[in-house]
């Protein structure tokens, strides 16, 4: 609620107004730039009512007066690291690493940033980041002895309330007042440590996590933990690919959670249905019925997709407790790291206030379909 996202899209595109920049905007995993990040830029924009300055596709925004580029990125995709080819664009001269704290690699970190030395322009790097753990590369690099070449700027969402909505400083005000320490690392930006949530331990996610993966699934689901809203302010809709095999062991193969719009993150999910001939898993009482719905939307894309429900009855911390078993029991593997999902797994505490474990609620809904419970299957 700082910002950050609104005043970094500002400044990006009115350094495309100097000729001769190539911008590369960066997140460790980026699904669909034109759904997740781009809408950012195009509201700039319209706001500045500049939008006929710039060319847009799915990928890019070109300033059509300077010829300057955005280049939109993912470091790791499902065809694997992408860091070869980030660092062999020519003539970068800024590089954004938008959510920085999920990116956990200090080689990919070193490599494109060694690869930024435009000979005639400035060379900028930016980190975009909500402060994760003090055992992070990019604080042992930047906070425990801040730089020269470096400039900081740490904001709030103090700083920012004349734009947020009652709702979200309620919500601030309440997590203050119920989980202290939850407050100051997600309200107030400050680095903290993992020493795990109620459940997961960093030693539990260390210990199922795979470089390769199997090349042959007994069943993959897609699993949904959806949000009604898409606002900068609204929690992210969980979307995870998690798979078994036949030995009855699970996988995690994908996080595609971000902040969509319903048709946006059914589109997203489609998507991966199709590619895993897999299905897709909600839970029916909170909101698998909008799931359903809403792919229904789509018509022909989602023709012959299956639609699973689980149903709740039991809370988040009774749900979790039987898929934190399987780890415990070495029957879950992350294949590759997940950041985000994993720092989630962290402070996974259903009792505190603040933000919706949703890639967690994802990760259960998804696992739970797969290796504990019968479900039964729609077919759009």
């Amino acid at each position: 609620g700082s910002g950050k996202s609104f005043h970094t899209a500002l400044a990006l595109l009115n350094l495309t107004y100097e000729p001769g920049h190539v911008i590369l905007f960066t997140r460790f995993t980026m699904v669909a730039a034109d759904v997740s990040i781009i809408p950012e830029f195009r509201e700039k924009m319209d706001r500045l009512g500049v939008t006929d300055d710039f060319e847009i596709t799915a990928r890019e925004i070109v300033n059509r007066k300077t010829g300057s580029r955005i280049l939109f990125r993912g470091i790791q995709t499902s065809s694997g690291n992408q860091t070869a080819r980030l660092k062999s664009i020519q003539g970068v001269t800024t590089w954004v690493l938008d959510e920085a704290e999920e990116l956990v690699d200090e080689r990919t970190f070193e490599t494109i940033d060694l690869s930024i030395r435009h000979k005639e322009l400035p060379n900028r790097v930016i980190l975009v980041l909500n402060p994760a753990s003090t055992e992070h590369f990019l604080h042992r690099m930047f906070v425990e002895t801040r730089r020269p070449d470096t400039l900081y700027v740490h904001t709030t969402w103090h700083d920012n309330r004349v734009n947020l909505s009652q709702s979200f400083i309620d919500r601030a005000a309440q997590t203050e007042q119920t989980a202290p320490e939850r407050y100051r690392r997600i309200f107030l930006g400050e680095w903290g440590t993992d020493t795990g949530g109620l459940l997961w331990t960093r030693a539990d996610i260390d210990r199922a996590r795979l470089a390769v993966g199997p090349t042959a699934w007994h069943r993959v689901v897609v699993a949904i933990d959806p949000a009604v809203t898409a606002k900068a302010t609204s929690d992210e809709t969980g979307i995870l690919v998690v798979a078994v095999d036949k030995e009855r062991r699970g996988y995690v193969l994908e996080d595609l959670s971000g902040r969509y719009s319903p048709n946006d993150w059914a589109s997203v999910a489609l998507t991966a249905a199709r590619k895993y001939n897999a299905a897709i898993v909600a839970e029916t009482n909170q909101g698998g019925d909008m799931v359903t719905a809403v792919i229904k939307s789509l018509g022909d894309r989602a023709h012959g997709v299956r639609i699973v429900d689980v149903r709740a009855s039991r809370g988040k911390l009774a749900r979790a407790e039987p898929i934190y078993s399987l780890y415990q029991e070495g029957r879950v593997f992350h294949v590759g790291p997940f950041p985000a999902l994993e720092a989630q797994m962290l402070q996974f505490n259903p009792d505190a206030a603040g933000q919706s474990p949703d890639r967690v609620d994802a990760l259960v809904w998804g696992l739970s379909a797969l290796m504990l419970t019968p479900t039964r299957p729609f077919v759009v």
